[in-house]
């Protein structure tokens, strides 16, 4: 395993964050394609377009990194009460409260030092620390519990929409396959996962000219003694396996290459809005492939779920 594997298996946000900007690479060579065919304009607005969708992702990025690396504050020890010390024994003192007196003889009052008010401020300043970066924590944990619900609703409101709701998907890294299984299946056409990914390796194999500028050397090895051949040979096992036997989940690569081999449109419902794939496709006898991208739904990267008529 390479150290920027070993890296992205440490903290799981690099890793959804090289997949991110993978299909966003992907997309925007699908728009600056489509936009050569226009006018000179298009092209100038498609290219500033995808200019700024790279921007909003690097910063974005930055501010999910920034948050997650924000170094957590340490519990400070427990506070030890102060020990009573016992006065030394002389002759006893008369005292009017025969009850009291003889307890109030045995012990004395001790005198905290300086030195040590500064470590009882110290540590009463470390436990407040400690209490506030709690309570940081939680606002955070709140808030991103808020965010996962809207992009939800978001979603729904879209599906209701188009008379749909959404089918969930196990979340075991096969998911983008599972839900274009369950699409293919309603129309009639008998898939298994395993049947899905090598029929999308292959034609990412029989299309390579089409497919392998778009995927960077970080998609695939950063290996110095693999070839460009190997890497490409590399990419194509993670896409054919399981997840479970190594296999990459799948992302805009891989959905385009589908899209082209069933000849199908696969509408990608988000929470910014519907996101349409093949749509030279697209017919009034055949329905596209719905299925439901979610950014937020966990924490190790996104999700994918399927559809059916409501």
């Amino acid at each position: 395993m390479t150290s920027e594997d070993e890296l992205d298996d440490q903290n799981p946000i690099l890793a959804r964050h090289r997949k991110e900007k993978k299909d966003l690479r992907a997309k925007m060579t699908a728009m600056k394609k489509a936009a050569k065919s226009g006018n000179k304009q298009k092209l100038k607005e498609t290219n500033a377009e995808c200019e700024k969708m790279e921007k909003e992702q690097e910063e974005r990025h930055k501010q999910e990194l920034a948050a997650e690396q924000t170094p957590p504050t340490e519990a400070p020890p427990p506070v030890e009460a102060p020990p009573i010390v016992p006065e030394e024994e002389g002759p006893p003192e008369e005292n009017d409260d025969e009850e009291g007196g003889v307890a109030n003889k045995f012990y004395k009052t001790l005198h905290i030092s300086s030195k040590n008010a500064k470590k009882q401020a110290k540590k009463k300043e470390q436990a407040e620390k400690m209490k506030a970066a709690q309570a940081a924590d939680k606002e955070k944990a709140k808030n991103k519990d808020s965010e996962r619900h809207q992009e939800k609703a978001t979603i729904k409101m879209l599906l209701t929409k188009d008379h749909l709701r959404m089918i969930e998907i196990s979340a075991d890294g096969d998911c983008m396959y599972n839900s274009l299984v369950h699409q293919l299946q309603e129309e009639g056409i008998e898939i298994s996962v395993r049947k899905l990914r090598k029929a999308c390796g292959q034609y990412m194999r029989e299309h390579k000219d089409d497919v392998a500028p778009f995927i960077a050397d970080t998609d695939v090895d950063t290996s110095a003694q693999k070839t460009s051949d190997e890497k490409w040979e590399k990419y194509l096992e993670g896409v054919e396996k399981p997840a479970d036997q190594g296999g990459v989940w799948g992302g805009e690569l891989e959905l385009r290459a589908i899209s082209q081999h069933y000849k199908k449109v696969i509408l990608v419902y988000r929470a910014e809005g519907p996101h349409k794939i093949g749509a030279e496709f697209e017919s009034a006898e055949d329905r596209p492939l719905r299925i439901v991208y979610l950014r937020l739904a966990y924490t190790l990267g996104e999700h994918y779920n399927s559809t059916e008529l409501d």
